[in-house]
């Protein structure tokens, strides 16, 4: 081995790194071949594919390590909020059938503590919908299902039937809103 280079120093710096021989080499100042010499008897290639392969597998456990947690407190969490609705539920039903006296009219009558309207129960569901990962909202989408060539169309047929899906086109019970294109000599 010879003394003036440190090739185990060397070793380290390939197997651990992306430089290639030549850059190595000329990086220390060593000649190529001397360098290739010592990668090809201490088998430098293998092992920098082993570290590679042994870093990579050791970063995905302790991703997946770290990911399991960040979930499973994900789930912790979630399974917590989920106790306080229940709770919050069920004490809010107590609370709609409870009542108390008031003076009307001269007479004694049972009001509700809590009025609920429809606005507040169809709140509620939208909020209990995203909860449990459901949309909040469902929206309807309406189409017309036309398709036109541009050829032939004028501007006129195209701005009837724009006005026709938007009601703003005469609507008599005898015609259709909707323009109809004149063909001459097609049935």
């Amino acid at each position: 081995m010879n003394r003036k280079h440190d090739y185990i120093a060397l070793e380290k710096e390939y197997v651990c790194g992306d430089m290639g021989l030549r850059e190595l080499a000329r990086t220390h100042g060593i000649a190529h071949s001397l360098i290739t010499i010592q990668s090809r008897n201490r088998e430098w290639t293998r092992k920098r594919q082993e570290y590679r392969t042994g870093a990579s597998e050791s970063a995905v456990v302790y991703m997946a390590d770290d990911e399991g947690k960040r979930r499973a407190r994900e789930a912790q969490v979630r399974d917590n909020a989920i106790e306080a609705i229940d709770e919050a539920i069920g004490a809010m039903r107590l609370q709609m059938k409870a009542t108390h006296k008031v003076l009307r009219g001269g007479e004694w009558v049972d009001e509700p503590l809590v009025i609920i309207k429809p606005p507040d129960v169809a709140l509620l569901i939208d909020r209990l919908q995203v909860l449990f990962n459901r949309p909040s909202t469902i929206t309807e989408e309406r189409s017309l299902g036309i398709s036109l060539s541009a050829s032939g169309v004028g501007a006129d047929v195209l701005r009837g039937i724009v006005e026709a899906t938007r009601g703003l086109g005469s609507s008599g019970a005898e015609r259709s809103p909707i323009p109809r294109l004149s063909r001459t000599g097609e049935n």
